[in-house]
């Protein structure tokens, strides 16, 4: 080995190390002021800030291999521990002395600020994040130069921009979004990441091979499944693909599927993940925080419209392959031990998430709940181990001891991430509010519409799915309800419903084209061309982009409205229209569907869901009508066959 890539591995080492070193630092930190709160919000947020620009760039100087770009990164590394270190010694300064005017040194470490974020979340990312808080700041400085009444503002001067971006204002980049990060995310990403190194990808994979694994299609129904189940804690539709769609691609394509499907199954059920409680990508925590509904009516909410996704999609799966049942095999290709041995190497990991899900459910605050998910974990794990290798119980706890500090490295560096986005978003938030552009924007969409509630909703829909490309959920979340949100509420929808409503638009943003980011990590799994792939995940997403209009037209979906028969009763009739659209898309009911019968489900399946009770009969009376015709063609068939 050269004396260059000596050097350059040694560095690489280090960074490792360091990166290692910080990263449990700030788990022990942010676990401590979970349980002692021992510092105030504004130097918690500068902390927990500056503590995840100095992994990602401690990351970012192991990741270079050319001297020039890890001095840069190094360069980045030390302005970052300066700026955040300025924040907190000045803190009390800050929040008495400088609120109504900052000093020259505020506004030169806010600066500083801002820009090491831009260039971590770029590092992390991308360019577009950072470039939307690029175009965030100069709309704020520039806002007199701009068109138009929905545009203009007077402009904001340069240290009152900074002040709103950073300090002594504690907005923007230490706003409410990042105390929402540093408070909760980081502790739940803390806690998928010991999940998943303890064993949980295994479990899943495991558990949905048992649920599914025998019956038609069953691989690609095991990646809806473990998908489904990962994307209950996990933060990121593409961490989800990549952890679980590297075993259930692969598996997709070998039993029959071609692999623009493959990967399509692994990216929509991946997505679908974000809207699935308890967790939903995070955002259940930051609807919590945006409009100040309990957190346990939010996942009350998600709940019956992600059984409805999940139940279209496996049913989707099924019908496609009994209409390819030739070339799609049944057999289980996953060596999967009995379920006692599944449960009694992973049952201590079903404990850790019953315990954070009964007491989030309970109405413990989701940090706190988290907290005590990651200790259950970590405790159970011990205990597991000491058990199973009571023979050489020492080694068992080595080997336990270096799978929980690898979850923990795992989760506070994806912890870390998260909070350069959000810190980045922070910004473009912060300035869009305080020039009034928000609920400008609102205002034109109500114009547009013209009180019309179908025409407006279109139209909110159409915004998530631009402002959404290529962000991850949090990001994406937070600009639609900043952005749209609002102007439904306006137009009487509740506050739920509204946010509800961009959120699966936002969420949907990463299956649509032209940046379809979920679509883009399936298809390079499956080794599948990437518009193929992204056009057969929006048609298996389909009921993503259909069930935000029907659960504001039939509200009992979210379980805000009607008496639980109500509520009964539109579930069975929207499980009935998934039914007919199913068979409509696929071509396969009980038989083979021709186009006549598939024009006539899709629209019962459209009268159904029209609120009133005479078009949901007449519907559901077609559907089960064209089910039963079916079903005796395919009797008939079979007769025929037997007697021949």
């Amino acid at each position: 080995m050269t004396p260059q890539l000596l050097r350059a591995e040694s560095g690489y080492c280090n960074a490792h190390n360091l990166v290692l070193v910080l990263t449990l630092f700030m788990v022990a930190t942010h676990l401590a002021q979970t349980f002692l709160f021992y510092l105030p919000s504004g130097q918690f947020k500068a902390l927990h800030l500056g503590l995840s620009l100095l992994i990602v760039f401690a990351f970012a100087m192991g990741q270079a291999r050319h001297a020039l770009v890890r001095l840069g990164f190094s360069l980045l590394f030390l302005v970052a521990g300066v700026s955040a270190g300025y924040v907190l010694v000045e803190y009390q300064g800050l929040i008495t002395e400088r609120v109504f005017g900052p000093e020259q040194s505020d506004v030169i470490a806010g600066c500083a600020l801002i820009a090491v974020c831009l260039a971590a979340a770029w590092q992390q990312w991308g360019a577009t994040i950072p470039i939307i808080g690029v175009l965030g700041l100069l709309y704020g400085y520039y806002g007199n130069l701009m068109p138009t009444e929905v545009l203009h503002h007077s402009g904001l001067g340069f240290e009152r921009l900074i002040s709103y971006a950073s300090i002594p204002n504690f907005q923007g980049v230490l706003g409410s979004l990042t105390a929402l990060s540093a408070s909760t995310i980081f502790i739940f990403m803390v806690f998928a990441g010991l999940l998943k190194s303890t064993g949980g990808i295994d479990f899943i994979m495991g558990f949905a091979t048992k649920l599914a694994g025998n019956s038609r299609g069953g691989q690609a129904k095991i990646a809806v499944l473990s998908s489904a189940f990962m994307g209950m804690i996990s933060g990121s539709t593409v961490a989800n693909i990549a952890s679980t769609g590297t075993m259930t691609i692969p598996l997709m394509k070998r039993t029959g599927f071609k692999a623009p499907f493959a990967g399509a199954v692994e990216a929509v059920a991946s997505t679908g993940g974000q809207m699935t409680p308890p967790v939903m990508g995070l955002t259940a925590f930051l609807m919590v925080g945006v409009t100040g509904i309990p957190y346990d009516e939010v996942i009350l909410a998600a709940t019956l419209p992600a059984a409805l996704y999940y139940f279209y999609l496996l049913f989707s799966i099924h019908l496609q392959a009994v209409r390819d049942q030739d070339q799609v095999s049944s057999e289980t290709i996953i060596d999967i031990p009995p379920s006692k041995a599944l449960l009694m190497r992973y049952g201590h990991l079903l404990i850790a998430i019953a315990v954070l899900v009964y007491l989030l459910v309970t109405q413990m605050p989701p940090a706190y709940a988290a907290a005590y998910g990651c200790v259950a974990i970590i405790v159970l794990e011990l205990i597991s181990t000491l058990i199973r290798d009571r023979q050489n119980p020492l080694q068992g706890l080595k080997a336990a001891a270096i799978r929980v500090v690898d979850g923990l490295r795992e989760g506070g560096f994806s912890g870390a991430t998260i909070a350069v986005i959000v810190a980045v978003i922070g910004i473009f938030v912060e300035v869009l509010t305080a020039t009034g552009f928000a609920q400008k924007l609102s205002y034109l969409m109500l114009g547009v519409a013209n009180g019309n509630v179908a025409i407006m909703l279109v139209i909110a829909a159409l915004a998530c799915l631009a402002f959404g490309l290529g962000l991850p959920t949090s990001a994406a979340y937070i600009l639609v309800a900043l952005l749209t949100a609002p102007a439904l509420i306006d137009m009487g929808l509740s506050t739920l419903a509204a946010h509800m409503f961009v959120l699966y638009f936002a969420i949907f943003s990463a299956l649509t084209p032209p940046v379809a980011v979920a679509s883009l990590i399936a298809a390079r799994i499956a080794e599948a061309p990437y518009f193929a792939t992204s056009m057969q995940a929006v048609k298996l997403g389909l009921p993503g982009f259909f069930l935000p209009f029907l659960f504001v037209a039939r509200p009992e979906l979210l379980l805000i409205e009607g008496s639980l028969l109500d509520q009964i009763w539109v579930t069975a009739v929207s499980v009935l229209a998934m039914i007919a659209l199913n068979i409509a898309m696929v071509g396969q009911g009980f038989c083979r569907t021709h186009w006549p019968i598939r024009l006539l489900m899709v629209l019962a399946a459209i009268i159904i869901l029209v609120p009133g009770m005479t078009g949901t009969l007449v519907g559901s009376a077609i559907v089960i009508a064209l089910l039963s015709y079916q079903w005796l063609a395919r009797r008939r068939g079979s007769a025929s066959s037997s007697l021949a």
